[in-house]
């Protein structure tokens, strides 16, 4: 999970409170426990990850993701020495003028027992996509008992078939030279059909920032536009494009304003229309160490597509780089070192390459809270070759490597459809 400062978290959260309406059936409890510390840690649906910090904070306070229409479970081992808690849900509320949070309950749950673990059962009538605080109480009190290999598991309702919007911004197609817009578009859909086998890909739009009904006259055709790191980085605005709101939207950009950096998207974006995390951003650039702009070949730009939209739908990086541990909220350490990897079974990870300190670079100030990433790499740390790791060839790897078949896994694929079902289109 990448991290905000809790100025920025609470902004966010208050987008979401405001944006989307919660659910209609609330309940009382005698005795409601709402999250006593701040709510740093969120678990995602479907994730794999071991989350170790997740679950030592469920019980005072973290954040789950929720979709309408979607069928959760939410689970962890027992601890004998303790009876079963109960769970409460809370939504979240932020009054953005002094930045405090405040906590409604949505409802509260007991558990089934189920091989060894508590499993609790929820369906959430939302009207989109948004966060809901819990606690775990036991006699009126936080439960005491340790919570461990906690998973949110989750079922949707939506269709598993997607469309996507490739929406050029600027002069790229004036830059670009070895390759048309067309023939990137093409590929790009050839190749989502191609590794996105879980899933069906309907159609791709090719469209044009300043053709934009309202936002057009933002961004003028003549000028390159590199996305800088504020607010509107992910041009999140151009996001649910009028007459396709609900498709996958990709953003073309001249390039991304950071050393070797080819993409963004937020992990588990969940929004398939406009606003906050409604974007994939990629560059048609990048920049070198030194400064340097160089083009990216059409293969990577559509790569780094692929990748991106892995993070979109809710896939780690296999091997997770230093950047997506390490996370601080007011210069406090809130990283969960649990997560080296992604979790899921069928997919290596590579502990030489992070030992090596392939990523380390990624953790730096170029490294845009929030985002997942895909990187040109420069550097060679000692006499480990990167290409030996054995996931180097999954699409999830964070480093673009040269002349490397990438594929995803089986259960990476199963990921992407359960998620894409979760997701309001």
């Amino acid at each position: 999970m990448t991290f905000f400062s809790k100025k920025i978290c609470a902004l966010f959260l208050l987008c979401l409170s405001t944006l989307f309406l919660g659910c209609a059936d609330e309940e009382s409890a005698a005795d409601i426990l709402s999250p006593d510390q701040y709510p740093t840690f969120t678990l995602f649906p479907n994730d794999q990850a071991q989350n170790d910090s997740a679950a030592t904070n469920l019980a005072h306070g973290i954040t789950m993701i929720v979709h309408p229409k979607a069928t959760y479970q939410l689970s962890f081992d027992i601890d004998p020495n303790y009876e079963a808690p109960e769970l409460q849900l809370f939504r979240i509320l932020v009054n953005t003028t002094n930045s405090t949070m405040h906590f409604k309950q949505v409802r509260s749950l007991e558990p089934k027992v189920v091989a060894g673990r508590y499993v609790y059962e929820f369906i959430c009538e939302e009207s989109a996509a948004t966060q809901w605080g819990t606690t775990l109480a036991l006699d009126g009190d936080y439960y005491p008992g340790k919570v461990s290999n906690v998973k949110l598991t989750g079922e949707g309702a939506y269709s598993d078939h997607f469309s996507i919007n490739l929406i050029v911004v600027g002069n790229v197609e004036e830059e670009i030279e070895d390759f048309t817009l067309e023939e990137l578009a093409s590929n790009m859909l050839k190749s989502f059909r191609k590794y996105y086998k879980s899933v069906t890909i309907d159609t791709l739009y090719l469209r044009h920032a300043q053709e934009h009904p309202t936002l057009g006259k933002n961004y003028p055709a003549d000028e390159p536009w590199i996305s800088q790191y504020d607010e509107n980085m992910m041009l999140s605005e151009l996001g649910g494009w009028p007459g396709s709101e609900n498709a996958l939207d990709i953003v073309l950009v001249h390039y991304i304003n950071a050393s070797g950096i080819l993409g963004y998207s937020d992990l588990f974006s969940g929004n398939m229309g406009n606003g906050y995390g409604s974007t994939v951003l990629l560059g048609a650039h990048y920049i070198t160490p030194y400064g340097k702009e160089e083009s990216v070949p059409m293969s990577d730009i559509v790569e780094t597509a692929l990748h991106e939209t892995g993070h979109f739908f809710g896939l780690r990086h296999t091997t997770a780089t230093t950047a997506d541990i390490y996370k601080t909220n007011d210069d406090i350490d809130i990283s969960d070192y649990s997560n080296l990897e992604d979790g899921i079974e069928d997919t290596p990870y590579c502990p030489e390459a992070q030992m090596a300190g392939f990523f380390k670079k990624a953790a730096s100030d170029t490294q845009h809270p929030g985002l997942q990433y895909r990187i040109k790499l420069f550097e060679k740390a000692g006499t480990f070759n990167i290409r030996d790791c054995p996931d180097a060839s999954n699409m999830m790897f964070p480093t673009a490597l040269e002349n490397m078949e990438l594929s995803f896994s089986k259960q990476q694929l199963e990921i992407i459809r359960k998620n894409l079902m979760i997701y309001p289109h």
